[in-house]
């Protein structure tokens, strides 16, 4: 349905509370740009407390005819049976600033770093790109894994990356894995979680990265035959079997 081209159908019109009653509110494109050092919260919160006496100074009836920067504001489609509050909640935890959890991985305490995956694995795999890209910045700065805790940590974070869909700069953390860290036993079970994932995602993002990585690192026969495998072998029975 086509709105009224009014301001108070312009996404660019907010209102404090206090008078969504009675139609008054300002616009955020005001030309003093008056609102414009307090945006975020105003969009955020609908908050007009820091600035009250400018709002009450700017602000005019909605009703009035918009200017030539009339925008209709973007509705939210649910899906059938989705409820509001869910996607309210989603949306907000997939824009939520982890900054504060993520330094926590810097910790010197695994205790610490266990318990700052934890926090942080349900914003990763809700879609949150500042927790997946200070994820992925963490794990990439790592050295190699020398001894089962950090075996076992690293086995979380490639589980957790794992949790979206494969892109590249994921393949690159877990080949980067396969570079610096030794084939062992210490360090059997965080290949075999490496491989398997690396086997799940799409053959052209990992044949390059891999063939690469056996031309820089020596393996031993039976290792370098599994990433091979990853790597060729199976495009190579694809094509056969057409």
């Amino acid at each position: 349905m086509e709105l009224d081209k009014i301001c108070q159908n312009c996404s660019s019109f907010f209102q404090d509370s206090n008078d969504y009653n009675i139609g008054l509110g300002v616009c955020l494109n005001d030309p003093d740009d008056s609102f414009e050092p307090y945006i975020d919260e105003i969009i955020e919160n609908a908050d007009f407390s820091n600035i009250y006496e400018i709002y009450l100074e700017k602000r005019f009836n909605g009703g009035r005819e918009a200017c030539e920067q009339f925008e209709e504001p973007e509705f939210i489609e649910l899906q059938d049976g989705e409820d509001l509050n869910d996607y309210i909640y989603i949306e907000n935890m997939k824009q939520q600033n982890v900054d504060e959890v993520i330094k926590y991985l810097y910790d010197n305490d695994n205790n610490m770093v266990n318990r700052a995956l934890s926090t942080i694995s349900p914003y990763v795999h809700i879609g949150n790109e500042n927790a997946y890209k200070g994820l992925i910045e963490y794990y990439m700065g790592l050295g190699p894994a020398d001894n089962l805790e950090d075996v076992y940590i690293r086995i979380k974070i490639v589980d957790l990356l794992s949790s979206k869909k494969s892109e590249k700069k994921t393949i690159d953390a877990y080949v980067n894995e396969l570079a610096r860290t030794p084939s062992n036993n210490t360090t059997r079970q965080l290949y075999t979680e490496i491989l398997e994932h690396l086997r799940r995602c799409p053959w052209e993002m990992v044949m390059e990265p891999l063939l690469e990585l056996l031309d820089k690192k020596k393996f031993s026969y039976k290792m370098k035959k599994k990433i091979m495998d990853i790597a060729i072998e199976e495009k190579i029975d694809e094509y056969w079997y057409r």
